[in-house]
């Protein structure tokens, strides 16, 4: 009975040390990304998928968990086992790993250098004596700090064995390893962070916003009575203000934009504040959740600073206002209410520009008219007014949008990435090189060996083979 359920632990370690194991999760993990590519996923929108197709198919995908794809049961067990089948795989070739890199170097015969490979064996005969040969090889491995181990020693015979490169044997398990810290990354990430949006108006704050992934162990607060999406922040973030820098020559076009956030508690009490750009996040109280700069809007209002002056003595008679479009104000001195329609921040390159409308007893008088920021004298000769209007500022308001984001596992996966990249550099362009050197009664045996033949190798030995020919 023992006997036979050993024989089926074997059968099963070797089935998931597979290599075709590994090509089949690798074939599933391809054909079950297709999902997360052509359904609409949670985590890349805040439209609900429930709301884009009917409801048998959502009802469907719900229970497949088609629109979290990549965070699925069936994802994250097909990374599961794809995990177990490297470290199976890797725990089976070990032993031979280990042992190619640490085999104790043994005494070549000439018939074993003779079946060497041609390109790597060299052969010549010297005419210095064993212990001028010597002398010359100890010399030429110290310039180039080769450590030899002797093999065979005697006057008129002896033969030296050096290598470099032995670790590479096991580069393999740094990439292997290195992967599984990222998936293990990964899997923190999943479980504990989290990923949203928030859009705050200039001058406004919020104390919520919209998740868009979200672990189960996040330990977000949801809002009562809010939308299914939404998540208490902690604390209110205000915009106290924003800026956007345009390109001269194309005024559409952003140069730069930043927000200035500031985090305050429920007293009001400032707890932290900074200028966020993009690629530079305010950290939220240092808790690791990252404010990033990621879009910004028009809000379709401006901030209007102005000030109304009497035409014939304008030092006497000024009022000055501070106003947005569409919400009226009235000049005592004058009795006339105003209401600004629209704005532009620049008119045909003359400036800002603000349209006005003079307003009685909630009727229009007269024409809208224009006033520009930098010609008030356009307002003041051609508009038959006993006042005129100055703009002393034109500010267009924005929102700006914010990307709000917990990742704790990303120090560890990029931990993992870099692993990754120094075992496969090494695994690709370091090898296992294995050099016998044999002189016996003035004939010399040359020949190097590696696990993989490298670009050059071969050059390498021939050189080498050169440099010693030389000594005589």
């Amino acid at each position: 009975m023992l006997e036979s359920f050993g024989k089926y632990i074997d059968d099963a370690w070797d089935s998931l040390a597979s290599v075709k194991l590994t090509i089949v999760i690798f074939a599933m993990l391809l054909l079950l990304s297709i999902p997360g590519t052509v359904v609409m996923q949670y985590n890349i929108s805040t439209i609900d998928p429930g709301i884009q197709y009917n409801f048998d198919f959502w009802n469907f995908g719900d229970k497949l968990q088609l629109f979290t794809a990549y965070h699925s049961f069936w994802y994250v067990g097909l990374i599961v086992l794809l995990s177990l089948n490297l470290i199976a795989c890797s725990v089976n070739r070990w032993p031979q790993m280990w042992k190619y890199a640490n085999a104790k170097a043994v005494f070549w015969s000439p018939e074993i250098f003779a079946r060497q490979d041609e390109k790597l064996f060299h052969q010549w005969n010297s005419k210095l004596s064993g212990e001028d040969f010597r002398k010359k090889a100890d010399a030429y491995f110290k310039s180039k700090r080769i450590r030899s181990i002797v093999l065979k020693d005697e006057p008129r015979d002896f033969q030296l064995f050096w290598q470099a490169g032995r670790w590479s044997r096991i580069a393999n398990y740094v990439v292997h390893t290195s992967l599984l810290i990222v998936f293990s990354g990964a899997i923190i990430s999943s479980l504990w962070g989290f990923e949203g949006a928030t859009n705050i108006p200039e001058g406004e704050s919020i104390s919520t916003f919209t998740v868009f992934k979200e672990g189960k162990h996040s330990g977000l607060r949801k809002v009562t009575g809010g939308a299914i999406t939404e998540r208490q922040l902690g604390h209110k973030l205000w915009a106290r203000n924003f800026n956007v820098d345009f390109y001269k020559n194309f005024p559409g076009r952003p140069k730069s934009f930043e927000s200035d956030l500031e985090v305050v508690d429920r007293d009001g009490k400032s707890l932290q504040r900074k200028k966020i750009v993009v690629n530079d996040p305010l950290n939220f109280l240092d808790s690791g959740v990252y404010i990033y700069q990621a879009s910004y809007g028009r809000l379709g209002d401006f901030q209007i600073d102005l000030r109304i002056l009497d035409k014939k003595n304008p030092s006497a008679g000024r009022e000055y206002f501070s106003t947005n479009l569409e919400s009226p104000f009235t000049s005592q001195q004058w009795g006339v209410e105003l209401i600004a329609l629209r704005a532009t921040p620049d008119i045909q390159n003359l400036g800002p520009g603000v349209q006005f409308q003079e307003v009685k007893a909630d009727q229009l008088i007269g024409k809208p008219f224009w006033v520009l920021q930098n010609y008030p004298q356009h307002d003041f000769l051609d508009r038959k007014s006993p006042y005129t209007i100055f703009l002393d500022n034109v500010d267009e308001k924005f929102y700006t949008g914010l990307q709000i984001g917990y990742d704790p596992g990303a120090p560890i996966y990029w931990f993992g990435a870099f692993g990754m990249i120094v075992g496969t550099m090494w695994a690709l362009f370091i090898t296992h090189r294995k050099y016998h050197l044999y002189y016996e009664r003035g004939v010399v045996y040359f020949a190097g060996a590696n696990h993989r033949i490298p670009i050059g190798f071969e050059k390498t030995v021939k050189n080498m083979a050169e440099e010693m020919k030389a000594w005589g």
